[in-house]
């Protein structure tokens, strides 16, 4: 049973209630105020809908990259376009006038019965100290995407041989903290150059087994990756721009991959100096992605492939903020070695990161 949590959630509703929820269908004129979940359909290439709460398909002609998520509850107000043509053969073409991602505070079934032990004071610690890590890591990712966007955007049609891809390369590495390396990817996914050169052993391998690129070889839009292995070995993120031509046909990709852990360690060792609190960055499966402060012994070491159990579980789309009782290690015993954690979802082009706080 999902039990909530007021106090908390009124604590938290100044990052992450952006609008009220509840499955409301209205029609005023010809615009369309209701509530649906985006739904990948796997037709004609592969496209994004929305189905609504009362089972309505609408096919959005202009929805936002960072709403491209199967599965993603959503508030939305829109237009009917009667008059509109479209390849996909589904729904009906919609012009989104305005979208939100639903946002919820949850605390889950992991629930810990016991005394917390927590005073309000502590309690506004810990919220205050989620708020203040979840802006600095937003922050951060979108510092990043804004600089590989820029030096995408200066790549545009520009007839690029080796030598020249290189210094472009070189600039992107130069000006994005904690990155382990920059490529330049060809329309099939194959590395053509990379930075820095010691990864030159790289160049020539299809890189298209990796599920972001793969998705965006078929829909070339910007994306961040989860924790992958890249082929150097290293546990990275990479995010992925398209290159275009003058005439605006795709030409390549700039990857961007970068350390998460040093990342996360960069963005967040300041707000936990002199603090007995901890943050942590997951996945929503569990991934540890990465860490500031003092890790609880449980711990078995400080690798990024550890997997925390159960809150990661809560679906993205429904719930974006809440607090659990949670053992960093799945054999402790109930009751044992417990921490209450304030939890947060942040995401960059819908790729979403949950930030722990304890």
């Amino acid at each position: 049973m999902v039990r909530i949590s007021v106090q908390t959630g009124v604590y938290l509703l100044t990052l992450f209630l952006f609008c009220a929820g509840g499955c409301i269908a209205q029609e005023t004129s010809s615009e369309i105020t209701s509530t649906g979940t985006i739904t990948y359909i796997n037709l004609e290439g592969g496209f994004y809908g929305l189905v609504t709460s009362d089972g309505v398909n609408y096919l959005p002609l202009d929805l936002p990259d960072e709403y491209k998520q199967n599965g993603l509850k959503v508030d939305f107000t829109g237009v009917p376009d009667q008059d509109i043509m479209t390849i996909q053969m589904w729904g009906q073409p919609l012009r989104i006038l305005s979208i939100n991602k639903q946002n919820g505070f949850v605390t889950s079934d992991i629930w810990y019965d016991g005394e917390e032990g927590i005073s309000p004071e502590q309690e506004m610690e810990l919220t205050t100290l989620l708020l203040k890590s979840s802006a600095a890591l937003s922050k951060t990712l979108n510092d990043y995407n804004l600089r590989i966007s820029a030096n995408a955007a200066e790549m545009k049609g520009k007839n690029l041989q080796n030598e020249d891809i290189k210094t472009y390369l070189e600039k992107v590495y130069q000006e994005i903290p904690a990155i382990f390396c920059v490529s330049h990817l060809d329309r099939t996914g194959t590395i053509t150059a990379i930075y820095p050169d010691v990864y030159n052993d790289s160049i020539g391998v299809n890189v298209r087994d990796q599920p972001l690129v793969d998705s965006i070889v078929q829909d070339p839009v910007p994306g961040m990756s989860e924790l992958i292995e890249c082929i150097e070995g290293e546990d990275v993120i990479d995010i992925i721009y398209p290159l275009y031509s003058s005439s605006l046909s795709v030409t390549g990709y700039l990857s961007v991959l970068i350390n998460p852990s040093l990342l996360v360690e960069n963005t967040l060792d300041s707000l936990t100096q002199g603090l007995e609190q901890r943050i942590i960055v997951i996945q929503p499966d569990g991934t540890i992605i990465g860490y500031s402060g003092e890790l609880p012994g449980t711990f078995i070491d400080e690798s990024t492939a550890q997997i925390i159990p159960g809150i990661g579980s809560l679906p993205v789309g429904s719930y974006q903020a809440g607090r659990d009782m949670f053992s960093p290690d799945e054999s402790v015993s109930s009751g044992m070695e417990q921490y209450l954690v304030y939890w947060s979802t942040i995401s960059l082009h819908g790729t979403p990161w949950r930030v722990l706080v304890f």
